[in-house]
């Protein structure tokens, strides 16, 4: 019987150091910048064409963002990112329809909807022994 419990302990012994060398290795993995998935994002802000401010953030997942900024000029130079911004441009009127055409639809279908009575509530019982309420008047 003490020979079970003693294995065991080294089976639990062997599956905790496990553990701890695969969550190291995950560890490892996840600020390894080859080895994990990168998150990159641009923030146009509204203004002038040629002088809106991007912001530029980088990081990992679970951590803190490296943030920068730019002007969109310079990030537009980029032609993949040239071509999704005009690509936008260019949807940007068809989604607005889109848009308020699914608004309106939300709104008429609100308007349509049965309403639900009110249950009756219980009638008061009259009495006539003093309340609460008679102590005051």
């Amino acid at each position: 019987m003490s020979e079970d419990f003693e294995n065991d302990d080294t089976e639990d012994t062997e599956d905790i150091e496990n553990d701890k060398a695969a969550s190291s290795s995950g560890l490892q993995d996840k600020y390894s910048f080859d080895a994990t998935t990168l998150l990159i994002g641009l923030q146009i802000l509204p203004g002038v064409e040629g002088s809106r401010q991007v912001l530029v953030t980088a990081g990992i997942k679970g951590e803190p963002p490296i943030i920068t900024s730019t002007v969109l000029a310079e990030i537009a130079q980029s032609s993949v990112l040239a071509e999704a911004l005009e690509q936008l441009k260019q949807l940007l009127p068809q989604r607005a329809k889109e848009a308020a055409t699914k608004e309106a639809a939300l709104i008429a279908s609100t308007k349509t909807k049965t309403k639900v009575p009110i249950p009756d509530l219980p009638v008061p019982h009259n009495t006539t022994e003093p309340s609460q309420l008679t102590l005051f008047t």
